[in-house]
């Protein structure tokens, strides 16, 4: 898999570039207006936080091809800002299931690393 590049979003700005393996992304999702960077990247490994980055959420889809996107579920409701479209890499995932009776139903989105993911019904076809 490629090695990206792009530029960690900090604060204070800093020039810090930082380099990621495409294979190990597990999403990807525009961060709020109240958050740091433009892009939040989560990958292998990293429960806790993803990886901000200064670049668009089109410029990081456009390096990183191959994504679906899906709303993410919110146990307390969506943010005021609204919903977010969380773009998804399937090869990384270990397993979907739902959690029903719910309503609306959701999807809990496991992968390979732990890391659980809700998204809201539908799934997008072939999943």
């Amino acid at each position: 898999m490629p090695i990206i590049q792009l530029l960690r979003a900090t604060n204070p700005p800093t020039p810090e570039a930082v380099h990621i393996n495409s294979g190990a992304v597990l999403f990807v999702e525009a961060t709020t207006e109240h958050q740091v960077g433009q892009t939040l990247i989560q990958v292998f490994g990293q429960t806790e936080q993803g990886i901000r980055v200064v670049e668009s959420l089109q410029h990081v889809l456009e390096a990183l091809p191959g994504s679906f996107g899906a709303y993410r579920h919110y146990h307390a409701g969506a943010p005021p800002e609204g919903e977010s479209v969380v773009h998804i890499y399937e090869h990384n995932i270990a397993s979907i299931t739902p959690n029903t009776p719910h309503d609306p139903v959701f999807w809990t989105i496991t992968f390979k690393d732990q890391f659980a993911l809700r998204v809201m019904a539908p799934l997008p076809l072939g999943l």
